[in-house]
């Protein structure tokens, strides 16, 4: 691998783990200044292997979080797919006088009821 892949490898991790500041939350987390995080990221210095190590174990870390939470999307999808449509809202149908008969809550304003 060139020296230049290294430092697109290291921006593309620094990017996906640390959104917002990922100059200076990668200084923060290979405790070293700023303006030495962010000559990594843009190629002028190579960072040391502690770093590379380290950014590897953590984009791991949120690899096994995010793949974890997808299953539990995918679980929540089937089920709300199962499950069946719920009126909300003005199309509620619900008793409005006591004893009488259920009816929508939607403002027709003068329209008859389509049959």
């Amino acid at each position: 691998m060139h020296h230049r892949d290294d430092a697109r490898l290291i921006f593309r991790a620094a990017q996906a783990l640390f959104i917002g500041a990922p100059s200076a939350k990668l200084a923060t987390l290979a405790r070293v200044r700023k303006p030495t995080a962010r000559s990594w990221r843009q190629g002028h210095r190579r960072a040391p292997l502690v770093v590379l190590r380290l950014l590897r174990h953590l984009l791991q870390m949120r690899a096994a979080e995010c793949y974890d939470l997808c299953r539990y999307f995918d679980l929540e999808i089937a089920r709300r797919e199962g499950e069946p449509r719920r009126l909300t809202g003005f199309n509620e149908i619900r008793i409005r006088e006591p004893g009488g008969i259920p009816r929508d809550g939607r403002n027709r304003l003068g329209r008859p009821k389509r049959v």
